[in-house]
């Protein structure tokens, strides 16, 4: 364009005769014959037209060096084609990750590692999109080398571990070993989903409880388990569904089995209907159970639960305080269960502006369960939101020196039950404790370490760390 218009204006003086030529073209040259009575006049109008070209001149070769100024960028940055595709997806990407870094500080739940959103409620809360499919995850994938098929019950085991507040990892290969053993132990595969959700696995957890729910449809436990972990994993409609199972089977009244909702694929308009229906299916529900104190508990985290998924974040927090606040028996309000429910309470408030309040809920979990890592993650998050990233890191520093401690305990907890251990190596032990770790605590604190410019710090953030060697920096 810039071209074309400077080569047109070169040639504006036209030659078009000797003498009396006409302006044309509204501006452009003519040639003037002077005689000697306007001469004066002539040469002002000449003088004029001159100025106007000259004017129009160096306003064509302002736009020819812009033209020039625009390819050469384009050159000296990119190149060619390819070099600008490539400057575009390195723009992309940083702007990917100082995002991450921003919503860590700035979001309550969800995290962006191995499973994002809620399992016993994380702390963070990921706005990804829904995912209106069901899930297809197929059968449970047990580990190959497992010493607990050698013990006589190793359910029973792992139900110690589990009420010891032992290692996950180790409770959740017991409960393996109890399903090898009889692939219609109902429990067990119920106590192994809920191994594999507390140690932040979401997805071995849906594929344990749904392994239950083959052998016992109508199981409540299981159910309601599944329910928080496909709403922690982005299956809503799903969580949605099953929430209205739960609720046929406990409370025929409210929705018969032949009436719950259609397993199809939905969009955005029916997942919201959907969620309104269970919603008010559960409300009838609760307005069947007492009041105050003695209400049903367990009905009260499902609506905890839609109210969460909706983003009603104060309505949530009430349900989960009504649970915990509930005396009449449930299976969320069991001693072996509160401590989730307090972690859950925690998440909530973090979620509705309510750092402090979260920081106590979950103290109050980790005084339940002095090794729930995962509450001890979520208590550095709110601090994180708070703005206070010394004591995050602190949190998160203490979490992993707490796992360590687990770790410890677990290995002298599965040389008890192997009667000595004396023919169990260090690297197989190792290798128990190890699996199904989580890596949200080194990416959390090598985030935070980011944030408080402390970048030689997040370059030793690395799994396997020495933690002891940050007790001259922090306090934990």
């Amino acid at each position: 364009m810039g071209m074309g218009m400077g080569m047109g204006m070169m040639n504006g003086p036209q030659f078009q005769g000797p003498q009396n030529v006409q302006p044309q073209d509204k501006g452009k040259g003519t040639m003037i014959e002077l005689d000697d009575e306007h001469w004066e006049e002539q040469f002002k109008q000449i003088d004029l037209q001159g100025r106007e070209i000259d004017e129009a001149l160096a306003g064509e070769a302002e736009l020819d060096q812009m033209d020039r100024s625009v390819l050469e960028s384009e050159t000296n940055e990119f190149g060619d084609f390819e070099s600008i595709w490539k400057g575009i997806q390195a723009e992309t990407a940083a702007a990917r990750e100082l995002a991450d870094e921003e919503s860590l500080a700035n979001r309550v739940w969800g995290h962006g590692g191995e499973d994002d959103g809620w399992g016993d409620f994380d702390g963070l809360r990921t706005h990804s999109e829904p995912v209106f499919r069901d899930p297809n995850l197929g059968e449970y994938m047990f580990e190959e080398d497992n010493i607990f098929r050698e013990i006589g019950n190793p359910f029973e085991e792992g139900i110690r571990i589990m009420h010891e507040g032992g290692n996950l990892s180790l409770a959740a290969l017991a409960f393996e070993a109890a399903v090898q053993k009889d692939p219609q132990h109902i429990e067990a595969w119920s106590q192994l989903g809920s191994a594999q959700a507390q140690n932040e696995k979401e997805t071995p957890a849906i594929r344990a409880l749904e392994q239950a729910m083959k052998s016992d449809p109508n199981n409540l436990t299981a159910l309601m388990g599944l329910a928080v972990s496909y709403t922690n994993e982005g299956y809503d409609s799903t969580a949605y569904r099953t929430l209205e199972r739960w609720l046929s089977i406990k409370y025929p009244s409210t929705i018969a089995p032949a009436d719950l909702s259609s397993q199809a694929e939905v969009g955005f308009t029916d997942r919201h209907l959907l969620h309104e229906k269970v919603t008010n299916l559960f409300i009838r529900a609760a307005q069947l159970s007492p009041d105050g104190e003695h209400m049903d508990p367990d009905v009260q985290v499902g609506l905890g639960v839609l109210f969460y998924g909706a983003e009603e974040y104060d309505k949530a927090v009430d349900c989960f305080s009504a649970a915990l606040a509930s005396t009449e028996s449930g299976t969320t309000n069991q001693r072996e269960q509160v401590h989730l429910l307090w972690n859950r309470l925690g998440a909530t408030l973090a979620n509705s502006g309510r750092s402090e309040e979260a920081i106590a809920a979950y103290e109050k979990a980790l005084t339940l369960r002095t090794n729930f890592v995962r509450a001890r993650y979520n208590l550095g998050v709110s601090c994180i939101n708070i703005g206070c990233y010394e004591e995050a890191a602190s949190h998160l520093l203490g979490a992993l020196a707490m796992h360590k401690v687990v770790e410890n305990e677990g290995r002298e907890k599965a040389r008890d039950i192997l009667g000595g251990g004396g023919d169990v190596s260090e690297a197989e032990l190792e290798r128990m404790i190890a699996q199904n770790q989580s890596t949200n605590l080194y990416d959390t604190l090598r985030r935070v370490f980011n944030q408080m410019g402390r970048r030689d710090l997040a370059e030793k953030v690395v799994v396997g760390m020495d933690v002891g060697g940050f007790r001259e920096d922090f306090d934990f």
